[in-house]
């Protein structure tokens, strides 16, 4: 594990929950600084689970862990690492990478992503009227677009043809052609407005006006069905053209599947007769595809109909020519979790990512409980209404200290609200200005002023957030500090390492060792064989020549050592030079042959380098601590430490 990775998991371990502001009992002090009873055992209670040493679990171990920590906290502080530019800019970008995830409303995030999962399972065949209104439209246009939508649909429920009122009605420039309908769809097709009212109008009936950007609609769902996941197909197309009538081309589609009856290969009449050149290179192959992705209902309803891969179709005749298809691969539909990933970033670009703000923004009003200052608003709107509007907003003069609203204890002023409204405004200095847009950019600068307070905020008021970045900030501080105390040291004391070498040599020590060699085979009798043929005196290469005959491997060879204490030796395994032992593993016959012993023997510097680096680290940070427990005076209290282990029944 990379030595960063083993001090952030250290600070998830023992995360110091300083800022707990409850008055108990002080379980221990380290230079006159307390540490409550609380924050040890919600440390120890939160994390023990993680421990995977039983010894650790006892409670005076893992006091002692949290102590050694504190202690090194302290003099990280001391040294004034967290002082440092480079740990204050990775913090800093954590923060901001971190408190990305808490501006938003995960729970209806998750909702909308689990609705878009549900959606896609089913597609849609529907018509729809549309009245054209614009998003910012005046009220008056508004209501007379509603008025004529509302028209429209009690027309058709007093029993009036839905697509001849489409035609009277609807302003859908493709409605001359189409009557309304609109055909087959699923989730993320059409804007989220619509498709939500879809989803939610039964077959045969005709939705509630409702608006989307373009304006006001109703919907008449006409059939919906389970969707059958996708096809993999290969098809032979005989093309209706200049040179080739339908009744020819019926012919030759005919003469193809003659031969695909006496079996002829599917992918090589492709290649010389089929009119799709796209395919036809592949054997007819098409990429996979789902129900309403092909410009064809006929062609995707056979190509859905085949059950067997390699099942065929008859011929059939769609708007391009003559068919035959070939089923290659059913794909059944995902799983939620397999489609999550995908389901996630779709709902982020789409239109229904705006309710998840919007939800999110509430949510923050909710909790600042900001009063809308009327007054303001009648203000600017009495400033935009007026003549050179600009020029009055750039000279408002005292007015602009005065109070707009509050979140919390922070005062927001008129000029606040200008710095956003004004630039805004300039883009229409030509044009008159209507109140509304005072009301659209109150909401604006509201909102934009929430986000921002509740981002600089986050810590104090969201404890999770605070939690894993006080994770992440001890985590990183404590890795500077071991860094420059430890391991950046132990590296360049290169005569240090040595001299601990030289006086630890004992424990890098490598006992017997036998070079073996090591035939395996699935078969005894051949093993057997191999056993003769070594105490013959037969060489490996002659053995070899005589067991694996015909480029047929009966027998694996190879050379390994067994080092005695270190390796799992054979059960009755011979130590002896020339000894055959044979064991049984799993399914396969194993013999080891020593071919070789080296005596027990002390390994070099050179061999062990690695293993002694480790073992000087860890000895440099246990004197390293003793010194830190000298300069730092900690002060455990053995009377609330005896009510912590009752509480915790350890």
């Amino acid at each position: 594990m990379h030595k960063k990775s083993i001090i952030f998991f250290l600070g998830v371990i023992f995360f110091s929950f300083a800022n707990a502001q409850q008055q108990n009992e002080v379980l221990l002090t380290i230079d006159d600084q307390p540490v409550y009873i609380s924050e040890f055992k919600k440390v120890y209670l939160k994390n023990i689970d993680l421990v995977q040493d039983d010894a650790q679990k006892n409670v005076d171990e893992y006091l002692n862990l949290f102590i050694n920590y504190k202690l090194k906290l302290k003099e990280a502080k001391n040294l004034g690492l967290d002082k440092k530019t480079s740990y204050q800019d990775e913090l800093k970008g954590y923060k901001k990478q971190l408190a990305s995830g808490y501006l938003t409303d995960t729970r209806t995030s998750e909702a909308l992503i689990k609705e878009a999962y549900d959606r896609s399972l089913e597609r849609i065949n529907a018509s729809h009227i549309l009245i054209f209104v614009k998003p910012n439209a005046p009220a008056k246009d508004t209501v007379l677009a509603y008025q004529k939508i509302t028209e429209a649909r009690e027309r058709i429920l007093k029993g009036e043809k839905f697509e001849g009122i489409a035609k009277q009605y609807s302003q859908d420039p493709s409605v001359t052609k189409n009557a309304g309908s609109l055909g087959w769809f699923s989730v993320f097709r059409m804007v989220y407005p619509f498709e939500d009212a879809a989803y939610s109008t039964k077959v045969n009936e005709i939705s509630n006006p409702f608006r989307t950007k373009f304006g006001y609609h109703i919907v008449k769902v006409n059939q919906r069905e389970k969707k059958l996941g996708e096809v993999t197909v290969a098809h032979i197309m005989v093309a209706v053209n200049d040179t080739r009538s339908n009744e020819e081309a019926k012919q030759k589609i005919l003469e193809i599947n003659q031969q695909l009856k006496q079996e002829v290969s599917f992918a090589s009449l492709a290649k010389e007769y089929s009119d799709d050149p796209s395919t036809a290179i592949d054997g007819g192959k098409i990429k996979r595809f789902a129900q309403g992705v092909l410009n064809s209902e006929r062609f995707e309803k056979t190509a859905f109909s085949l059950q067997t891969p390699g099942e065929l179709s008859s011929p059939i005749e769609t708007k391009y020519g003559w068919h035959i298809i070939k089923l290659l691969e059913k794909h059944p539909q995902k799983s939620f979790e397999e489609q999550k990933r995908g389901l996630t970033d779709k709902v982020k670009k789409d239109s229904r990512s705006k309710l998840v703000t919007e939800s999110f923004m509430n949510s923050l009003r909710e909790k600042y409980t900001i009063s809308k200052n009327e007054e303001a608003i009648t203000y600017f709107k009495k400033i935009v209404s007026e003549e050179n509007a600009a020029e009055k907003l750039n000279s408002l003069g005292s007015d602009l200290n005065k109070r707009f609203f509050n979140i919390k204890d922070k005062e927001y002023s008129y000029k606040d609200f200008t710095a956003l409204f004004l630039p805004q405004m300039m883009k229409f200095q030509s044009q008159k200005i209507s109140t509304s847009f005072v009301d659209q950019m109150y909401k604006k600068f509201e909102s934009i002023s929430l986000l921002k307070y509740y981002e600089e905020h986050l810590e104090e008021d969201n404890e999770d957030f605070a939690n894993i970045l006080n994770e992440y900030r001890d985590g990183l501080l404590l890795f500077d500090l071991m860094e420059t105390k430890i391991w950046n040291a132990s590296k360049t004391d290169t005569l240090g390492l040595k001299k601990f070498y030289e006086l630890n040599k004992n424990n890098y020590a490598q006992q017997e060792t036998y070079k073996v060699l090591k035939a395996s085979s699935s078969r005894q009798e051949a093993i057997d064989k191999v056993a003769q043929l070594l105490k013959e005196k037969k060489s490996i290469e002659e053995i070899k020549k005589e067991v694996n005959q015909r480029d047929v491997v009966m027998v694996l060879f190879s050379d390994e050592e067994l080092i005695k204490g270190e390796d799992e030796l054979p059960k009755d395994f011979l130590t002896q030079q020339d000894d055959i032992t044979i064991v049984q593993e799993e399914t396969f016959t194993a013999l080891i042959m020593v071919k070789e012993i080296l005596p027990s023997r002390i390994k070099t510097f050179e061999e062990v380098k690695g293993e002694v680096i480790n073992d000087f680290q860890k000895n440099m940070e246990t004197e390293w601590m003793e010194k830190l427990k000298e300069k730092y005076a900690v002060k455990v209290n053995n009377k609330v430490l005896k009510k912590v282990k009752k509480e915790l029944s350890i």
